[in-house]
């Protein structure tokens, strides 16, 4: 309620810093040259990086998830916007909450076991267990790794697992071999994670013996559809913005699954930007059609997803243009009007990791 009437009072009342009034449900359409002149110039730019990086900070020391009623799933959801700064409140005291996980702390879904010995390392790997729907554990394959690899948490990473050192490596490596077995043929977060950990190996030998490449799989995400995926298809197309970042650094040819999935990674972009509400939020139809909603959690969900996808697939350039910069004052709004009130951590983080990857990006240290 606190939140709603704290909502009702910004669209109607308070004016903001794009120059018009904000709200989730349908508004007049923007004075277009107005905003363009209020979010181009240097003084409008240097406002964007305040209210950026103020709702990041508040975000980060005023939304404190606790061990005691907070499970895997939301803290690795935390830690895909903070990373290794993402405080975790145990027994009283707030601790870094990867650092916990790491060292053998305990939450309900941070189920970790031995797998197979690894032949690229000789090392045993590390399986995860995969709850499908999961709001405790790994809804999806590799979820968890997927996260951590884009906040770049090294692989160097001691792992306590059973009372033995591991290294978060052993993770990954096992993920890599394990692809092929995946029973949802989801790929999109295991994709995330060989680009960001493996961006050289484009062929493996998998568990079931075969020779495997990331080329494959890339395809295979590339030809899904994207409006029965998870969030609207945000995370299959993040996996395919990884992918194509991944191919252009390494100078690969961009034909075949890759060159599929660039065309599916702009005619998404495309997509959004169409699809963009006029009050700046971006449809919560994703990239299948308009949609807007009165419920705030769903605008935010759909705005925070979409601004991450975005934040990912676009160059620092492309994320200066309006319609884009549109999408993070408006994001920002939201997160204020909910900073004190206990949402969907998904929502709430994917949010914030957009925006931080936004600011990374859009407004680098000098």
């Amino acid at each position: 309620m606190r939140a709603l009437i704290r909502y009702l009072l910004l669209v109607f009342v308070v004016p903001v810093v794009a120059g018009v009034f904000v709200g989730c449900l349908p508004t007049e359409p923007f004075p277009a040259e107005a905003t363009k002149k209020e979010l181009v110039t240097p003084e409008a730019a240097g406002k964007l990086q305040q209210l950026v990086e103020s709702t990041i900070e508040y975000n980060l020391h005023h939304r404190i998830l606790r061990a005691d009623r907070n499970a895997a799933w939301q803290v690795l959801h935390g830690a895909v916007a903070f990373g290794s700064d993402l405080p975790l409140q145990v027994d009283g005291q707030v601790v870094p909450a990867l650092e916990y996980l790491f060292a053998g702390g305990e939450l309900p879904g941070w189920d970790l076991r031995a797998g197979d010995v690894i032949p690229a390392t000789k090392r045993v790997g590390i399986r995860t267990t995969v709850e499908e729907g999961s709001f405790t554990g790994q809804g999806h394959v590799d979820q968890f790794l997927g996260y951590l690899s884009q906040v770049e948490i090294p692989l160097t990473t001691p792992l306590q697992v059973n009372g033995k050192e591991f290294l978060l490596e052993d993770v990954a490596r096992q993920a890599q071999r394990d692809i092929c077995r995946n029973p949802y043929r989801e790929y999109s977060w295991t994709l995330i994670a060989m680009c960001n950990y493996f961006p050289n190996d484009s062929q493996w030998q998998g568990t079931d013996g075969n020779i495997w490449s990331l080329e494959s799989f890339v395809a295979f995400e590339a030809e899904q559809d994207l409006g029965s995926s998870a969030c609207g298809g945000m995370h299959r197309l993040m996996g395919l913005a990884h992918a194509v970042r991944c191919r252009e650094k390494t100078g690969g040819r961009m034909e075949g699954g890759w060159l599929k999935a660039k065309q599916v990674v702009q005619a998404s972009i495309d997509k959004a930007k169409r699809f963009q509400n006029t009050d700046g939020s971006f449809s919560t139809r994703y990239t299948m059609r308009p949609g807007n909603s009165a419920d705030l959690g769903t605008c935010l969900s759909a705005t925070g997803h979409t601004l991450e996808f975005l934040a990912y697939a676009l160059n620092s350039d492309e994320l200066s243009e309006t319609w884009v910069e549109n999408g993070v004052v408006k994001l920002c709004q939201m997160l204020e009007l909910v900073k004190d009130d206990d949402l969907e951590c998904g929502g709430i983080y994917h949010a914030l990791a957009g925006l931080k990857l936004y600011a990374r990006k859009r407004f680098p240290p000098k």
